[in-house]
């Protein structure tokens, strides 16, 4: 279900371009699949921070892996919840990963 995402960042070299790409294609699917607009949101948000983040930076091997291990660990929480959870596990899903995400944001 959202699986691809990481084939295609995989495939891609987990480029900033990559990232970019990934925040595209869940974009677009949100009108297609209003029913995981929630989760596609998440993931597209997880995909642009890491452009915006990086896109004029230099990207360190130790940062690129932790990057790489926040967005899979966020896509594969949801793909796990939506492919065939219950709605309590699917609202689970989505509190863990925007907990996750909120973790990374430094506080002014």
């Amino acid at each position: 279900m959202f699986e691809t995402f990481l084939k295609d960042l995989n495939e891609q070299g987990g480029s900033v371009r990559a990232y970019e790409g990934c925040a595209v294609k869940a974009h677009a699917r949100i009108t297609s699949e209003p029913e995981n607009a929630a989760a596609l949101l998440l993931i597209a948000y997880a995909a642009q921070r890491f452009v915006e983040a990086y896109d004029d930076q230099p990207l360190t091997m130790t940062a690129a892996d932790e990057e790489l291990e926040l967005f899979t660990e966020i896509v594969n929480t949801l793909d796990a919840a939506f492919k065939d959870g219950s709605e309590a596990e699917k609202l689970s899903a989505l509190n863990k990963a925007s907990a996750r995400l909120a973790a990374t944001i430094k506080a002014g």
